[in-house]
């Protein structure tokens, strides 16, 4: 906005100054004081519009680099996507459809720290593959990205498309620099019609990661799970159409496990195979209410008895994990970790 005041100020002054001329010239009879005077209004003219043209010239570099940028972080977010495989990011599915990204990171670092560090540290983390130190279950040497200078596979324009797209997510930047829009928003429709499995893998991350830190009951024989709505009895839920009394406990082969219906509407209790949480897969060979209730369904005041087995411990053995959830509403989740 100060440069196009300047130009309107400059064409202003010029505006004045010409007329001021002409009033000489039309008020002078001798044919050579108009013929100076000519000439004088002439490189007036000149030597007022070179600075209103390098006003206007600046104007449209400014705009153009801009344009540039926008271009480099739309370039980012596809070297991004390509790229950062690894825990990188959840994705949050709203109720209405609409997808977020939820706490991106690159090389184990979240986007806020990367914020904090000057351009020359992050490139290097980018370029060298410079994992966070400390970062649980870091991936293969090989499987970190590296710049062809560290003989990975970006090049040079990569790594700085993918630094704009880092600081594209900083508002603060975005202001100083006159920027407006962060890719990162867009980055959730991007995988969604290009990477679709990629796409469910980052569902599923931020799914597993809404269950938060476990309880540990192995030491109960039996215990009780009830199905509530969303603030019923001071309960918070991830979903809107209700949850599972406890999102996540440690529970031991034999454990007797009750769900009772305290919500107002009817659900299952499902297990899942817990390989792709944006589609849940019912896994009813593990538990499913299915057997007792029509079509699985819990109806309000009624309950579902599990003995936690053997089967279940051995269904996923990296984890020991069971995934369970409302197959009538598949956002309602829960988890159980199992010990022998």
């Amino acid at each position: 906005m100060g440069n196009f005041g300047q130009a309107a100020v400059g064409l202003i002054v010029l505006l004045v100054v010409v007329g001021g001329f002409l009033y000489i010239y039309y008020s002078r009879t001798n044919a050579v004081e108009k013929n100076g005077y000519s000439a004088l209004i002439m490189l007036s003219v000149v030597s007022l519009m070179i600075p209103v043209f390098w006003i206007i010239e600046s104007n449209r570099q400014a705009a153009q680099t801009v344009v540039q940028f926008n271009d480099s972080i739309r370039r980012g977010m596809v070297v991004y996507a390509n790229n950062c495989t690894y825990s990188c990011y959840g994705i949050i599915v709203n109720k209405d459809g609409t997808a977020l990204i939820d706490h991106p990171k690159y090389n184990g670092y979240s986007f806020e720290e990367l914020d904090t560090m000057l351009d020359p540290a992050v490139i290097r983390i980018i370029s060298a593959g410079e994992f966070k130190s400390g970062t649980a279950n870091v991936p293969g040497d090989n499987a970190i990205p590296r710049s062809d200078q560290y003989g990975g596979a970006l090049l040079s324009n990569d790594v700085n498309d993918l630094l704009n797209f880092i600081r594209s997510d900083s508002p603060t930047f975005l202001k100083k620099n006159g920027f407006s829009h962060n890719q990162l928003g867009d980055l959730a429709t991007y995988l969604q019609g290009s990477a679709p499995a990629q796409y469910a893998a980052a569902v599923t991350f931020a799914k597993n990661g809404q269950f938060g830190q476990a309880v540990d009951l192995s030491n109960q024989q039996a215990l009780t799970i009830d199905i509530v709505d969303l603030g019923q009895e001071g309960v918070t839920c991830a979903s809107a159409d209700g949850c599972f009394g406890k999102a996540s406990i440690i529970v031991k082969v034999g454990t007797v496990i009750t769900w009772v219906n305290k919500s107002k509407m009817g659900h299952t209790v499902t297990a899942t195979d817990g390989q792709n949480l944006a589609n849940p897969k019912a896994a009813p060979q593990i538990f499913d209410s299915a057997p007792k209730y029509p079509g699985g369904v819990i109806p309000t005041g009624q309950q579902f008895s599990y003995t936690v087995t053997k089967d279940a411990y051995n269904f996923n053995q990296s984890t020991h994990e069971i995934i369970y959830y409302c197959s009538i509403h598949p956002s309602m989740l829960a988890k159980l970790t199992i010990v022998p």
